[in-house]
């Protein structure tokens, strides 16, 4: 008896060894071995750095579009951030990165300007470091003024949906004085800044009568006398129930109540930053703004990105076209409309864009779930670092796929059981180590990295020491803000 008993558990061991392959079978999702992540993050890509070491994307999938999730003090600035803008120091490229803090700068404007690269600060709350921008002046077409409204509004106002008629209105309201000051801009560029547009709307009054000189005025193309393209816009947006007319002026007011702060209306009032030459010239913007205003800033810093899009997609490149990586942290404060647009299109004009969000639900209550899952959908790499919140877990535990295991008990056996799992609960998603990260990206396996932040890697840990900041030669001047004349 006891010989047939070690006689079977023999012939199950000999099973097990020999036909463990058939009797047990996993196939489905799984995560990349030491070896194929060393081939998709490869030390000599030139594309994005992703562990903040030496893995990087290629830079075709780089122009495909990154997308960051990372609560805050998970380190994204420095792991993901500043590990970037170093490792683009030694290419021939161009970078715009939203630094709120200004951490960016401090760490790395000094390198960058001693490796040959222009830069640039826009911060309107320290404005004897920073460049003048209007953004009115990068809006080059009628469409461009309009997207320029309806961010103003959209970004400005915090609406939601149930606000659509009186944002349309305001919307509309907007193009066509922005569409007049551009006029009066051709004979003083002075007249055409969102400062002179807050101007205009404090004086409405109640249906637009007490600015009927200004609009007669600068309605009629004196090269083309009889084009009144302008005047019945702005009769269009005037005419109709009064109150309607007022509670549309009163929107885009709220909107602009930003532009009493006297030094967002002096950094607006001209332009020192063509965004076109950075395509032709190497350059770095830092667009900072205290961390404290975000929602504040919220406005400004879409618009301004917006502006960055529109000029880098007016022209096709070529072979002396720059690279641009856009490094847009705190993305979900922003508002860009017809960003699913700007996210597929913007790839073709060798733009890689990386969005740094603080959870996936930041979509959501920004865009709407449907719109917010049309942006995701632009993106072809993710990677989210330790602490996810419980929407952004579950949308790695689903991206990462399952895990498919077929069993047999015996090899005779003709039935067989099946088990599918995830590869990655969201819990474990959550979960990662403070130095880890989970990647996802193309059609590639997941992976879990070890990301290194800047301060601990053997050579851009000197830097910051040894360079500082930069030294930017000039400063905005109040003295130069002009308000235009109502007659």
């Amino acid at each position: 008896m006891i010989g047939k008993f070690i006689k079977e558990g023999s012939k199950h061991a000999a099973y097990a060894l020999v036909f463990g392959k058939f009797l047990k079978r996993q196939s489905g999702a799984r995560l990349q071995s030491a070896k194929e992540l060393g081939q998709s993050l490869n030390a000599k890509n030139t594309g994005l750095l992703i562990d903040g070491a030496e893995g990087r994307l290629s830079e075709r999938e780089s122009f495909q579009n990154v997308c960051v999730i990372a609560r805050v003090g998970a380190g994204k600035t420095s792991r993901y951030i500043i590990p970037n803008v170093l490792d683009k120091a030694s290419r021939k490229c161009s970078i715009v990165v939203n630094d709120p803090k200004g951490e960016v700068f401090a760490e790395t404007s000094g390198f960058m300007q001693a490796k040959g690269f222009k830069v640039i600060a826009i911060n309107p709350e320290d404005l004897q470091n920073s460049a003048s921008f209007n953004p009115l002046l990068e809006a080059k077409t009628d469409i461009e003024i309009e997207q320029v409204a309806e961010i103003l509004i959209k970004a400005g106002s915090g609406s939601s949906a149930k606000d659509q008629f009186w944002d349309n209105g305001a919307i509309r309201l907007i193009s066509v004085l922005l569409k007049l000051l551009q006029r009066a801009g051709q004979q003083d560029p002075a007249n055409y800044t969102l400062g002179n547009l807050y101007h205009l709307l404090q004086n409405f009054g109640s249906d637009g009568t007490p600015l009927d000189e200004f609009v007669i005025h600068w309605a009629y193309d004196p090269t083309n006398p009889d084009d009144s393209t302008l005047w019945e816009e702005w009769k269009g947006a005037t005419t109709g129930n009064s109150n309607a007319v007022q509670s549309f002026a009163l929107t885009a007011l709220t909107a602009l109540k930003a532009f009493t702060n006297r030094n967002l209306v002096a950094l607006t009032a001209t332009s020192s930053v063509n965004l076109e030459d950075i395509r032709r010239e190497k350059t770095v913007i830092y667009f900072i703004t205290p961390p404290h205003l975000t929602e504040y800033y919220g406005f400004w810093t879409s618009v301004f990105f917006r502006s960055v899009f529109n000029a880098s997609m007016r022209r096709m490149p070529d072979r002396s076209t720059l690279p641009l990586y856009v490094l847009y942290d705190e993305f979900g404060h922003s508002t860009i409309p017809s960003f699913v647009s700007v996210a597929n299109t913007i790839r073709g004009y060798k733009v890689s864009l990386s969005i740094v969000l603080q959870s996936l639900s930041q979509l959501s209550a920004r865009y709407g779930s449907d719109y917010a899952r049309s942006i995701q959908g632009g993106f072809m790499t993710y990677l989210a670092y330790a602490g996810s919140d419980q929407d952004t877990a579950r949308f790695f535990e689903a991206i990462a796929g399952k895990v498919v295991d077929v069993r047999r008990d015996k090899i005779e056996d003709i039935t067989q059981q099946r088990q599918e799992y995830n590869l990655l609960n969201a819990d474990e998603v959550r979960r990662i180590g403070d130095t880890q990260a989970v990647l996802v990206s193309a059609n590639r396996h997941p992976a879990l990295l070890e990301t290194t932040p800047y301060f601990a890697h053997r050579r851009y840990s000197k830097i910051p020491r040894r360079f500082g900041p930069a030294r930017i030669s000039g400063a905005v001047q109040k003295s130069r803000v002009k308000r235009i004349s109502l007659s």
